[in-house]
């Protein structure tokens, strides 16, 4: 069958009343097709079918017909069924379409309930250098998926001087619900810490065991007057091994019996144990030496 013959098939079969071989249709003319077929798939991006909409998704991104794509892939990007939106938003991102109404697209798919879809918002942001929905954007820090959060991160740090990111990033780090506050305490750099500081203590006693590690590890490096009392009491209060252990290198360097108190209880522990013996050694007091000597016997 000549290529003309195909595209005749694939023209007649765009009306088949089997869903699957309209499908196919849409994705073979995207394949052998010319720019005058553009329209015929634009016709099928309104079938009833999601399938049939993400089939012409496709054929649009292989054609390459920016005209006819840039009037069809916001809407389907806007679909009812995640399959559609997400070929719409690789073919807006194939095809290098920036116009106002995909840039929006690609905006409100930040928020959408499918991760790939999530995943191709991303992509369509950095394709396009631009952050979209920042509180969307950096919301996505506490995305359950690396793809997804690992992504969100990048454009993020790549305008960290946009001062709309920026005060979304703090504001995060400040009063963020859990992985979202810990990626964004994580990804601040170090000379932002002395003015989180009363969140950071605050956040000691965050009910997210990342936040509280993430919060642990910067106020190690705060002096100002009541950090280590504060510090001591989490360790006091702290059930967590990971966050327990942040804790015990934090206070490594405090000479206090209190201190050493809370930190003989995680001894024989396998995360905080080595944290833990740092403790007491650097306090070096009789009771302390006896406490490491009672692990170290058996």
């Amino acid at each position: 069958m000549t290529s003309g013959h195909q595209i005749a098939f694939f023209l007649r079969e765009l009306t088949a009343p089997d869903p699957g071989r309209r499908t196919a249709a849409a994705k073979g003319l995207g394949r052998i097709g010319g720019a005058g077929h553009a329209t015929a798939l634009a016709a099928v991006a309104g079938d009833a079918e999601p399938e049939v909409r993400a089939a012409a998704a496709i054929g649009l991104g292989r054609l390459g017909v920016r005209e006819a794509a840039e009037q069809v892939l916001p809407a389907l990007m806007a679909d009812v069924d995640a399959w559609p939106r997400r070929r719409a938003a690789l073919a807006a991102i194939k095809l290098g379409l920036d116009g106002k109404a995909v840039v929006t697209a690609f905006a409100r798919l930040l928020r959408d309930p499918d991760h790939h879809v999530r995943i191709n918002a991303l992509d369509g942001h950095a394709a396009l250098g631009a952050t979209g929905d920042v509180p969307a954007l950096v919301a996505l820090f506490g995305d359950p998926d690396w793809a997804v959060w690992g992504r969100a991160r990048t454009p993020a740090w790549q305008h960290r001087d946009d001062p709309a990111v920026r005060a979304e990033v703090v504001r995060t780090a400040r009063q963020g619900i859990g992985a979202a506050r810990a990626r964004a305490l994580d990804t601040l750099p170090d000379r932002c810490t002395e003015s989180l500081a009363e969140s950071l203590v605050e956040g000691l006693r965050d009910p997210c065991g990342e936040v509280r590690i993430q919060v642990t590890r910067r106020l190690s490096g705060v002096t100002r007057p009541g950090t280590g009392e504060a510090l001591t009491a989490a360790l006091e209060a702290e059930r967590d091994p990971r966050a327990a252990a942040a804790l015990l290198h934090a206070l490594e360097r405090q000479d206090d019996a209190r201190v050493a108190a809370a930190a003989v209880r995680w001894l024989r522990d396998p995360v905080a144990g080595a944290s833990a013996a740092g403790v007491l050694g650097a306090v070096g007091s009789r009771s302390a030496v006896e406490r490491l000597r009672a692990v170290l016997a058996p």
